[in-house]
């Protein structure tokens, strides 16, 4: 459980007004050293992020199956405080499909999935407040990721 107070310096919670307290009581502060993987895409989401401190880059990876030598991490996001992570929390099927690593030492505050979920279907305003603010963050995403592939794209062509 972490202090309230510790949540409502973000203003990803602006909506909300009582549940805030329920959300503490289910959160945690977390501190990890540099170069420390929070978690792996493919993997169940077990927290929604906020960072607090530091710096945390998303990426993927791609290998081939018979070409071990061509296995590559594709950096596509880079978190700074005060910004969300772990969103597949959010959405079904529930499975990440980023890895996170700390660039730095890092602190978030790790809000726990299952039961963040749990109070999502006992207050439908909690659900909808959420998904809006997880929708936000995935539309920043996709226009940073967009980007990335028009860089690329235009340093192919040149």
């Amino acid at each position: 459980m972490i202090a309230l107070e510790s949540l409502l310096r973000y203003p990803f919670f602006d909506f909300l007004a009582y549940p805030m307290k329920a959300i503490a009581q289910i959160s945690e502060e977390e501190t990890y050293p540099p170069d420390t993987i929070i978690f792996r895409e493919n993997e169940r989401a077990q927290g929604l992020y906020i960072l607090v401190s530091g710096s945390v880059n998303l990426f993927f990876t791609i290998d081939v199956e018979y070409h071990p030598e061509w296995h590559k991490e594709l950096l596509f996001n880079t978190i700074n405080p005060g910004e969300l992570f772990g969103i597949s929390a959010l959405i079904e099927p529930y499975i990440l499909t980023s890895s996170a690593r700390t660039t730095k030492v890092s602190q978030v505050i790790k809000i726990d999935a299952v039961k963040l979920l749990a109070l999502c279907d006992q207050d439908e305003q909690l659900a909808y407040g959420l998904i809006h603010q997880v929708a936000k963050a995935t539309i920043e995403r996709l226009e940073a990721t967009r980007s990335q592939l028009a860089s690329a794209w235009t340093a192919v062509l040149c």
